[in-house]
């Protein structure tokens, strides 16, 4: 059985495999053993591993389940137990869904074959894992109440802010006049925060501070901001939308300094943006 990637067209509207995947792929090779397996899994205290067939590119799957399926039937009495092959034991191969498919499609997926986990792929190589576990915690993220409080572009170049607005009628404790410059500094001030954003560009990142959610979305030259009370995958979404219109609206600006490496070093303006997290 051929290795089957799975893809669709990414849905900006919905959140999607790489925002709930645990990244970290514990994997072995076809030359591994019984023992391997015990080890990855007491290690790790984790309930599967996946298995990679380097000469047939695919990818196989070992359960605590299966482990106990395979001593169950007979195993538990092989002779040289922990050097038996996991080519006796793996199941597969298993499919690949790719990075940006759709956490809907991922569960109606998962129903249909009956799976607790699948293999997330970014350009035809493992990248992360879904789990049952994943998806519940999404769940219970995506629905949980979130309210955006002050929205800020920020310039990648100088770190200067170029756009600013507070959602007033979201934040109930007294704003200090001064609050979005202090989060924005603490926020430039920290280098690695501020390197790791832009140079992973498309990835999310989150931070908490003083009981809020602080959203980071870079787009070719800009970073939007969002802070809000609680961490949502549904304002993570929307900023993802904002900081791309962001961009569009002011690309001939912000292109044309970037260009010239140097930053937008004027306010542009924010309102196009703004009824983005007001909408149901």
């Amino acid at each position: 059985m051929r290795l089957n990637t799975i893809m669709e067209e990414v849905n900006e509207s919905s959140a999607v495999a790489g925002e709930i995947m645990t990244p970290n792929v514990i994997m072995l090779d076809t030359n591994s053993t019984f023992k391997d397996v015990i080890e990855k899994l007491h290690k790790h205290n984790i309930s599967a591993v996946f298995i990679e067939d380097v000469v047939k590119g695919e990818y196989f799957i070992i359960t605590k389940t299966d482990v106990i399926n395979f001593l169950n039937t007979g195993g538990v009495f092989e002779q040289n137990l922990s050097d038996i092959s996991v080519k006796d034991i793996m199941q597969g191969p298993v499919d690949m869904l790719d990075i940006d498919i759709s956490i809907d499609t991922i569960i109606r997926y998962m129903i249909e074959h009956n799976f607790k986990r699948v293999l997330i792929s970014k350009g035809d190589k493992p990248a992360g894992v879904v789990s049952t576990r994943d998806i519940m915690t999404w769940n219970n993220t995506y629905f949980k109440p979130a309210k955006p409080q002050i929205l800020i572009f920020m310039d990648n170049i100088n770190s200067a802010f170029i756009a600013k607005h507070i959602y007033r009628d979201n934040i109930d404790d007294e704003i200090d006049k001064d609050l979005i410059d202090v989060y924005g500094g603490a926020l430039s001030s920290i280098s690695a925060i501020t390197d790791e954003v832009i140079k992973k560009s498309g990835t999310m990142r989150q931070l908490l501070k003083d009981k809020r959610s602080i959203l980071f979305e870079p787009h070719k030259g800009i970073t939007g901001i969002l802070i809000s009370d609680y961490n949502s995958i549904e304002l993570r979404r929307k900023l993802q939308i904002a900081t791309k219109k962001f961009y569009e609206t002011h690309s001939n600006i912000i292109d044309s300094n970037y260009k010239e490496e140097e930053g937008v070093n004027k306010d542009l303006n924010i309102d196009p943006v703004v009824p983005i997290f007001k909408e149901d």
